[in-house]
């Protein structure tokens, strides 16, 4: 075998190890996605606090059905329940999955693929919400923490979540959990962590100031060791 035969015979052999290990890799962050989702959804009060995004003032449903994972009140899922989703994980803008508009959709049994489709600020439901909101804005707001579809995209890609992950509850949970980690990390003082939530969530800006504070040191807490990506799931849920 020639010098540069041998060569290339070494380098396709380190390729395959290579191969090998990334796929052992993505197996085993899937695994740990699956584990992290199932323990966040099997929680009294799911994770005890959140993140979306209500692009618009109490677009939420607002008085839909609590979802199994309602908080109590406390920590920024329990504030976003107060003032965007309501609690249920299958919330519209304005409660249209519930006899109106939209009247049994539900986000919460759909693919992350099906609601960016759903989403289109073109389609159906976001020129819908454009004409039944008093600011006349396309908005495509989802779930209990009210993600926006925009919003959904983006931080799937930075999870690595494949189109084919349902919108469960956990799923939407560890989504909006995500998006608050990312917003607090470059946060230093109490005032930009409250101008960071209410850039995520419009319905914070109808909480007080120490009830947020509260929300988010509780968050910090419990969360605050969290990576930013902490997904990497690359199988479906």
């Amino acid at each position: 075998m020639s010098v540069a035969g041998l060569a290339g015979f070494i380098q396709g052999f380190a390729d395959q190890r290579q191969d090998q290990k990334d796929r052992a890799e993505r197996a085993a962050n899937g695994a740990r996605q699956d584990r992290m989702i199932d323990a966040m959804g099997a929680m009294p009060g799911g994770m005890p606090s959140g993140g979306g995004m209500g692009a618009i003032p109490d677009g939420g449903g607002g008085t839909g059905t609590a979802g199994p994972a309602q908080a109590s009140g406390n920590g920024l899922f329990g504030l976003i329940d107060k003032t965007e989703g309501g609690g249920n994980y299958s919330t519209l803008f304005g409660n249209a999955q519930n006899g109106g508009r939209f009247d049994g959709v539900d986000v919460s049994q759909m693919t992350l693929d099906q609601l960016y489709d759903f989403s289109n600020p073109s389609g159906e439901y976001g020129q819908w919400v454009k004409g039944a909101n008093p600011r006349g804005v396309v908005a495509t707001p989802m779930g209990r923490h009210q993600i926006v579809g925009t919003t959904l995209r983006n931080a799937a890609n930075e999870m690595k979540l494949p189109g084919s992950t349902k919108f469960t509850p956990g799923t939407q949970d560890a989504i909006a959990g995500h998006l608050a980690h990312r917003r607090l990390a470059g946060a230093q003082s109490p005032a930009a962590k409250r101008a960071a939530m209410r850039a995520e969530w419009d319905g914070f800006r109808n909480v007080s100031d120490a009830a947020l504070d509260g929300a988010i040191a509780q968050f910090e807490s419990s969360y605050g060791q969290v990576p930013p990506r902490p997904m990497g799931a690359t199988g479906p849920m």
